[in-house]
């Protein structure tokens, strides 16, 4: 533990590498879009597309580094915010530059806690029509605040791992046209059209992307469909950014 913490206050940032993959991907003939864009254009059939999708967990300061590298270049992507990390300012001014804008919504995980549900046995029906009404109060007021919500993913909390259960699950416990999106970013027929789906990981880890992949590499092969997946708060770096780093790490482990 004493060692992770010394490494998360002492790492730097990778902000270079992410600019370095997205002009590779520009060389190359790559579209550089959001989820919902990728959507509108009927999943920009026989082109090359990336679809940038950010998820941001712990510090919006961070997404916000990320979107500046992106404006710059010209690309749009979708940021995915949490309760815990909405930031009006930083959240209004990437959604008028174009870029979409969602909920990284916890609800099931959120009411688990909230009442004391520590394993899946104990979740009932009840319990799941109650977080869908839950979910949607939160996209009414997310939308409220800045704009119509096109797509919806959900976060992968502390809680859903104690439970084993997904906060998505609560999709199919309402009337699902009801929240009125495109899709649920881990819908089976979204996830099909994908052909390689890379996540990165926290450089504190061995590889900085999981499951032996590298969106280097898969420009260099041309694969055609490739969703990007990033967390901001391993990308961006600072003595301030590294210390709520932690400081969300241990929020987490406390509340869950």
């Amino acid at each position: 533990m004493i060692n992770r913490i010394i490494r998360k206050l002492t790492q730097t940032s990778r902000l270079d590498e992410y600019k370095k993959i997205l002009e590779y991907a520009l060389h190359e003939g790559y579209i550089l879009t959001s989820l919902a864009d990728w959507y509108e254009n009927n999943f920009y059939p026989g082109k090359k597309v990336i679809i940038l999708r950010h998820d941001v967990d712990m510090n919006a300061y961070c997404a916000w580094q990320m979107f500046k590298i992106e404006y710059g270049l010209g690309v749009k992507s979708t940021y995915y915010f949490r309760w815990l990390t909405e930031n009006s300012k930083i959240i209004k001014q990437i959604a008028m530059a174009g870029f979409e804008v969602s909920l990284h919504y916890e609800t099931l995980a959120t009411y688990c806690r909230k009442n004391g549900i520590h394993t899946n046995t104990s979740i009932t029906e009840s319990d799941l029509n109650n977080c869908f009404d839950l979910l949607l109060v939160e996209k009414n007021k997310f939308e409220s605040k800045y704009g119509k919500i096109k797509t919806l993913s959900s976060h992968g909390a502390p809680r859903n791992r104690k439970i084993n259960t997904p906060n998505h699950v609560v999709l199919s416990a309402g009337n699902r046209d009801l929240l009125n999106i495109y899709f649920e970013t881990y819908d089976t027929p979204i996830m099909r059209r994908i052909d390689k789906y890379i996540s990165d990981s926290s450089i504190n880890t061995d590889h900085n992307w999981r499951n032996n992949l590298n969106p280097l590499e898969e420009i260099r092969n041309h694969t055609l469909t490739i969703c990007l997946l990033t967390h901001p708060q391993h990308w961006y770096y600072s003595p301030i950014a590294n210390f709520k780093h932690i400081f969300y790490d241990f929020y987490e482990l406390l509340t869950s």
